[in-house]
């Protein structure tokens, strides 16, 4: 069973933001510090700025750089976050161990090493790092997505996809968010948009390009299990590896898969996104033809697949159907950040769109403590990044 317990944010109110209020800055990285194999930046502004971390070379030197670099942020979140989290589900850290035990027989080996390297370069005991990854796989991370394209974006007929995250806010994991992005000697360029320390993918974009969204839920409890390959492992494998919307939905066909969760993953030269229904012995994968549930609260669109906070949860698929509905046709990333996540209150921690057609993505996350403003992602200002600029620019740190 899943350790931690479900947050998700109630429906009140429209959360509208003033028209005209500009909620999208650009990236203006500015240079902090480099290492062997990183160099660290910073993007946006003021209380909704992240960190962009560039990464390279083996899966060890990787995380050394990692850790080196935010070795600050990662030693005063680590602990914190375990315990913050460990507490609200009225868990014990040990109880993390017994996941990472599970699931270790299915781990890649380059995760093994990157996390050696993450712990030594920041330096903390490898159990601390390990625990950090495990936090994802033993909780609900209840969350919204919807790919579109075709006749739903046609204004300018890109491929766009939201990835809402609605999770715990009150453990401060939004303190130091982070964007990974990594040149690996195996793969390909890929950007991993999470938080410092983290090194699983919850959400991130490739360079081939293809994205990920994830929503947690429990509507095969019975078999939910450990012993498969943790989830942000598994798409993480995907933004690394993967040359295609096809690899990708086989990677996750064949596993061996872990609890219940519900994923999109778009392609951008293909210009489509599938819906994928998994657990521990299912995997549906969805297209806007055959997509599921079929009820009056989630009713189909053309070129449109989407869930609203899980599976069949009418007080999030309705309203998410009503925007996608009302802007159909001209749906893009300025219309998901100013209408459709405000109306629909999804995203709470971290809210991201993706156009894969123009490599672009849009990101934002909570207040953290001590910071100002609105608490909820879907409520603050948004960071404007070229994904297609920021892979050249990775890939020329890596000459020699």
């Amino acid at each position: 069973m899943r350790l931690f317990l479900l947050v998700i944010c109630g429906l009140i109110g429209t959360s509208l933001w003033a028209a005209g209020e500009n909620r999208i800055v650009p990236a203006q990285p500015v240079f902090i510090a480099s290492a062997p194999h990183g160099r660290l930046e910073r993007i946006g502004q003021g209380d909704d700025s992240i960190s962009l971390l560039f990464v390279w070379g083996s899966p060890e030197e990787m995380g050394q750089a990692h850790g080196q670099l935010l070795k600050g942020a990662i030693q005063k979140h680590s602990d914190r976050l375990i315990t913050l989290m460990t507490q609200a589900a009225q868990a014990k850290p040990e109880q993390l161990d017994e996941v990472y035990a599970a699931t270790r027989p299915h781990i890649p080996s380059h995760f093994i090493e990157e996390m050696k390297g993450l712990a030594n370069g920041a330096g903390l005991p490898l159990q601390t790092v390990i625990r950090c990854q495990m936090i994802g796989e033993a909780g609900e991370w209840h969350c919204s997505l919807f790919g579109a394209w075709g006749k739903a974006t046609a204004q300018d007929g890109h491929t766009y996809q939201l990835r809402a995250l609605d999770y715990v806010v009150g453990a401060d994991i939004q303190k130091y968010p982070t964007i990974i992005v990594y040149v690996p000697k195996e793969g390909h360029p890929f950007a991993n948009i999470g938080w410092a320390g983290v090194i699983g993918s919850v959400t991130g974009i490739s360079s081939i390009p293809l994205a990920i969204s994830e929503i947690g839920d429990s509507y095969d409890a019975a078999h939910d299990s450990f012993d498969g390959i943790p989830f942000a492992f598994l798409l993480r494998d995907i933004l690394q590896f993967d040359p295609d919307l096809d690899s990708a939905v086989a990677r996750v066909r064949k596993g061996p898969r872990t609890t219940s969760l519900m994923y999109a993953i778009g392609d951008g030269r293909q210009g489509r996104v599938r819906a994928l229904q998994t657990s521990r012995t299912l995997c549906n994968v969805f297209d806007p033809q055959n997509l599921e549930p079929n009820v009056a609260t989630h009713p189909r669109l053309e070129d449109v697949v989407y869930w609203g906070m899980s599976w069949n949860v009418p007080a999030y698929d309705q309203p998410l159907h009503a925007r996608l509905k009302a802007n159909y046709g001209k749906i893009n990333a300025e219309v998901v950040i100013k209408d459709i996540l405000p109306r629909v209150r999804t995203g709470n921690l971290q809210a991201t769109v993706y156009d894969l057609t123009a490599q672009k993505i849009w990101t934002a996350n909570a207040r953290a403590d001590g910071e100002s403003g609105p608490l909820n992602a879907y409520e603050r200002t948004f960071v404007e990044l070229d994904m297609q600029a920021v892979f050249k620019r990775a890939g020329e740190l890596v000459k020699p």
